[in-house]
């Protein structure tokens, strides 16, 4: 029996009978705080997709939840998006299933600057976390302090953690110091990002407590303010909570006067434990329950099980391996449905919880009757293989939905193997099926049958058809959860990464410095994928001021990494990046640039002028996709009933001009669904070993322009004088004074997808005599095996030129194997340009402008 009295906005309220379900937890055991440092950080830090904390910061954990305070520095952000969190709840988790999706808890909703704290035990003993790291008491509470301002009150914000307690508490002091009334708002903010996320909150409008409950990751959050209604309004990110005290959301503080109220944070499992324990905190009798999800074939596991009260959702949780689902539930009439694989299986079932704890109920759902497939994927010599397995539900058989956009393995109807194993519970029916990695393999498409209650196989050898010796795939710039615009596992990032095939993939989050490596280590993937720590510093305006860095210096438990701060102007930002880790060397790359504002329209008035003339030294690439717009080279180009820049023909404008600039196409992934794989870059390599690849390598290809760039095809150019044995690739220079060369063309294709038609641009302008298509010239291409185009062309050329080669699939698409969005678009590979020295002066641009002026800033607009 625990009671308690809490000050509510002027009323006591006596807490009685907490029950705690799960696993036995020692609610004896005093609470552990420690400051984080790098000695104890695996001991103190909490896990989860969404964890923010740094050293510096303050753990408070007892037997059921850890909480992470952030220490009150003006600096003190967790991400590029969530900002200003000096004395916020920043993770929050529960000790039995730590899964932290809170982004940060605001009380005051940011309208306080915490600059002091303190932490103490019981009666407000000073506990000394700076001559020891940690240490234990009953109660701890952190406290932090703002000082009065000009209209403002001083305020104590307070978050005490009890030993015995399944809940963190939180109260909020205002203390008027000042001469004349001040009116103060009872409102508080929390960020927990929705978005591409299987999460839902509470409705927006007036009730008792808020919640929000991430499904998939299996995290849900109370707010309960002991019967004080809440005015609550939400979007995908942030929650706003208004404090309906005595019927008004403000208080008026006379001077010297004082106004304190408290709530209660609850962190569950899922919401059925998280919305229980804030009904025991109320005194409601909540039984202890176990309901079972039967089928036909026994309990139904990983089942996720929806109660509601009429139309009002109460929670929902999930069964375990053996269709068991553990919790508490206040007496009523409930409906219940259940979903398994993303399927319902049942809707509206009648469930009566009546007052008696401890029993266990079933619930039949006669329609349920799934198999199981067991997958073994391995290359051609019997090895593992990590690979991308889809399946598409055939006519009559339910489509299984094993994960949101952001999860890791079963990612909505993917499943990524990273050794090409797995097993997954499938409806019975009848499912296309395609096996897939990347486009140096052919993918293996093939139908499965799931029969009721029995077990399929799924086996396969994936073969490498396309050679790229000499080359590496490599992706510099895609993003997960860390970078704070997105939610996406880092975990899934990484399989989706290897399981594409992408041999050399740096860590690029937004605004922070951060590492693959455990990932990779964790997966036990380090034989196929190469990585190293890097940077998209992300400053305004947008899209100019994006820049990806790699190799960074990282510094594990500070803020961001130790990562270099973003600057409003462009050319400070990318100066500081390319100075940063001591003037260090390193690729610095311009990230979906507006040409025409960077380089000739700086004030974005539409007329010519130097643009960011400060950057341009320090460029070392730039990213000029989508690649098939190589494809129609005019200033503007259509997508999604959009108007754009066509970024490929400034890039073209550029070159003419003497921008030698070379450029890349990446994927700037934000989920993990089909997120990375349909653009790459093939980067000449001393080592066709991923583990083996060293960073400065690539820095030094990139730079060079000793790039490929492809969503698919794998394209091989050789240049060279005509009698002469001595030929360059992509990125060099070729004096050939006689001004007569022979380029070797070659492309490679899988069997996904197709080439058709190769042609060259010398100084941007088409070669009409080297335009080739499968239609026309039938010839030149091949119908069978991976290579499709392989052919030594002349090419004379009167005066100094740069030679880019393209291969493109005018009447094929990726769509066999790169999902709905990416695959919709045409296979294309350009090369980057080969600078031909004909008058033996050095490389002179040619000026030519391909008929259209300079591009200029330009605003992505609907198409009339």
């Amino acid at each position: 029996m625990i009671r308690r009295k809490k000050l509510i906005a002027g009323c006591t309220v006596a807490v009685i009978g907490l029950v705690v379900w799960g696993q036995a937890q020692d609610n004896t055991a005093p609470v552990e705080v420690a400051r984080l440092t790098a000695e104890n950080w695996k001991q103190f830090a909490p896990e989860g997709k969404e964890v923010d904390a740094i050293v510096g910061d303050i753990v408070m954990r007892n037997s059921y939840v850890t909480a992470v305070i952030a220490q009150p520095l003006p600096t003190r952000n967790a991400n590029m998006t969530v900002k200003q969190i000096a004395g916020a709840l920043i993770d929050f988790t529960t000790r039995e299933a730590p899964s932290d999706q809170l982004s940060a808890y605001y009380p005051g909703q940011r309208q306080f600057a915490f600059r002091e704290w303190q932490i103490t035990g019981p009666q407000q003993m000073p506990l000394d976390l700076e001559s020891q790291s940690q240490t234990t008491a009953k109660s701890v509470s952190v406290q932090l302090q703002a000082a009065a301002t000009e209209g403002q009150p001083a305020i104590t914000v307070t978050y005490q953690l009890e030993n015995d307690e399944p809940f963190l508490t939180v109260s909020t002091k205002f203390t008027n110091p000042g001469a004349k009334p001040i009116v103060v708002p009872l409102v508080d903010d929390l960020r927990i990002d929705s978005g591409k996320e299987l999460l839902v909150k509470s409705p927006n409008g007036k009730s008792s407590t808020f919640w929000a409950h991430d499904r998939f990751w299996k995290q849900a959050y109370v707010i309960d303010c002991a019967g004080v209604p809440m005015e609550m309004n939400s979007d995908a990110k942030t929650s706003t909570i208004k404090y309906q005290v005595n019927g008004d959301d403000k208080v008026t503080l006379l001077p010297g006067g004082e106004f304190e109220f408290t709530r209660w944070l609850f962190v569950g499992q899922d919401l059925l434990e998280a919305q229980s324990r804030a009904a025991e905190m109320r005194g409601e009798t909540v039984p202890r329950v176990q309901i079972r999800i039967v089928g036909e074939y026994g309990g139904v596991q990983q089942a996720e099980v929806t109660f509601r009260k009429g139309d009002m959702l109460y929670g929902s949780g999930w069964t375990d391996d053996k269709g068991f689902l553990a919790t508490a539930l206040p007496p009523g009439e409930y409906l219940v449905s259940v979903q398994a694989q993303g399927v319902e299986i049942a809707r509206d079932l009648k469930y009566r919880q009546d007052k008696t704890s401890d029993t266990t109920q079933e619930l039949r759902v006669s329609n349920y009757r799934p198999g199981k497939v067991v997958a073994k994927i391995t290359d051609a010599e019997g090895q593992p293989v990590p690979c991308k397995v889809e399946f598409l539900a055939q006519t009559g058989t339910p489509q299984p939905d094993f994960g949101p956009a952001t999860a890791a393995y079963g990612v909505q109807n993917l499943r990524y193997a990273p050794l090409g194993t797995f097993e997954q519970t499938l409806p019975a029916g009848q499912y296309n099926v395609t096996i897939s990695h990347g486009p140096e393999f052919d993918a293996i498409f093939t139908t499965l049958t799931i029969e009721a209650g029995k077990t399929a196989e799924l086996t396969g050898r994936l073969k490498r058809t396309v050679s790229t010796l000499g080359w590496i795939s490599a992706d510099f710039h895609s993003h997960s959860s860390p970078s704070g615009d997105n939610t996406a596992s880092q975990v899934g990032r990484v399989l989706n990464h290897v399981c594409e095939h992408l041999e050399f993939v740096p860590c690029t989050e937004h605004n922070r410095i951060d590492t693959y490596d455990p990932v990779i280590a964790e997966l036990g993937v380090g034989k196929f994928v190469g990585t190293v720590s890097g940077i998209e510093l992300t400053g305004q305006p947008l899209p100019l001021n994006h820049q990806n860095a790699f190799p960074m210096v990282r510094r594990p438990y500070a803020q961001d990494g130790g990562a270099p701060l973003p600057d409003t102007d462009p050319a400070t930002q990318i100066e500081r990046l390319a100075l940063w880790d001591k003037h260090s060397e390193k690729l610095v790359q311009v990230n979906h640039p507006d040409l025409g504002w960077m380089f000739y329209d700086k004030d974005g008035d539409g007329q010519a002028d130097i643009g960011f003339d400060r950057m341009r030294p320090h460029i070392g690439a730039l990213e000029v996709h989508p690649v098939d717009c190589i494809l129609k080279r005019t200033p503007q180009t259509q997508r999604n009933g959009m108007e754009f820049n066509n970024t490929m023909f400034g890039w073209l404008q550029l070159l003419n001009q003497g921008q030698r600039l070379p450029g890349v196409v990446n994927s700037d992934a934000h989920d993990n669904f089909h997120g990375t794989g349909w653009l790459r870059n093939w980067v000449q390599s001393s080592t066709d070993n991923p583990p083996e690849v060293r960073p400065l390598d690539i820095v030094a290809a990139t730079t060079q322009g000793r790039v490929i760039m492809s969503n698919g095809p794998f394209l091989e150019v050789k240049l060279n004088e005509a009698g002469k044995t001595d030929s360059i690739t992509a990125g060099q220079d070729l004096l050939a004074t006689s001004g007569k060369l022979q380029l070797l063309v070659r492309v490679q294709t899988p069997n996904w997808f197709d080439i058709d038609h190769v042609f060259v641009l010398v100084n941007g302008q088409l070669v009409d005599s080297l335009d080739f298509t499968r239609e026309k010239h039938p010839e030149r291409f091949t119908k069978e095996g991976s290579v499709k185009f392989d052919q030594r062309l002349e090419l004379t050329l009167p005066q100094d030129g740069h030679v880019i080669v393209v291969a493109a699939g005018e009447n094929s698409t990726l769509s066999k194997v790169m999902g709905p969005t990416h695959g919709n678009v045409r296979p294309v590979a350009v090369s980057n340009p080969m600078f031909v020295d004909v008058n033996q002066g050095g490389f002179k641009p040619n000026q030519d402008t391909l008929g259209y002026p300079l591009p200029k800033k330009f605003t992505p607009r609907k198409v009339p």
